[in-house]
């Protein structure tokens, strides 16, 4: 009997440790974005919270080419399907509302993510984005590469001052 409770407590203890190990860390620097809404990895009451280090962290790309508000540029940032992955967005989100720190929204079908490599540029040549041009995120539609996504998503969606990613299901 004592080697069935000891061995209980055993998965208990790993079962908690486990769950604890998948949330993801709690930001150490000034938030960023929060990703709320159907998804399964959060750190905080209001979903999960991103510091410029842990939003890069999730992998970073490069898109150079035309921004329609400011010329050719060389953007570095993060694809939005790579953040939805790791924030375990549910799979039956259809759509993630680009949130800027002045209230416009910007949405975007999940079927859009996976067709097109959309980023939350944080950089703009390798340097941080200044909040007067779009920063500290700004939600950059690759036009140069894939011409077709402007008929999807025009200029007036380029999204600027982004604080907030809202992942919506049906």
């Amino acid at each position: 009997m004592r080697k069935v409770i000891t061995a209980l407590v055993m998965c208990a203890i790993l079962v908690m440790v486990g769950s604890a190990c998948m949330a993801a860390p709690a930001p150490t620097g000034k938030v960023v974005v929060t990703v709320t809404g159907a998804i399964a990895n959060t750190n905080s009451d209001k979903g999960l919270e991103l510091d410029l280090e842990m939003l890069e962290g999730i992998g970073l790309v490069d898109y150079s080419g035309k921004d329609p508000w400011l010329g050719n540029k060389k953007y570095t940032g993060v694809l939005l399907s790579e953040i939805l992955k790791y924030a375990e967005a549910d799979e039956a989100a259809v759509e993630v509302v680009v949130i800027a720190k002045d209230g416009k929204k910007v949405t975007v079908a999940v079927d859009t993510l996976k067709e097109y490599p959309i980023m939350l540029a944080t950089k703009d040549g390798g340097k941080a984005i200044g909040s007067g041009v779009g920063g500290p995120v700004k939600l950059v539609f690759p036009y140069t590469t894939h011409p077709d996504v402007e008929k999807v998503h025009p200029k007036d969606d380029w999204n600027w001052f982004v604080v907030e990613l809202e992942v919506k299901v049906q």
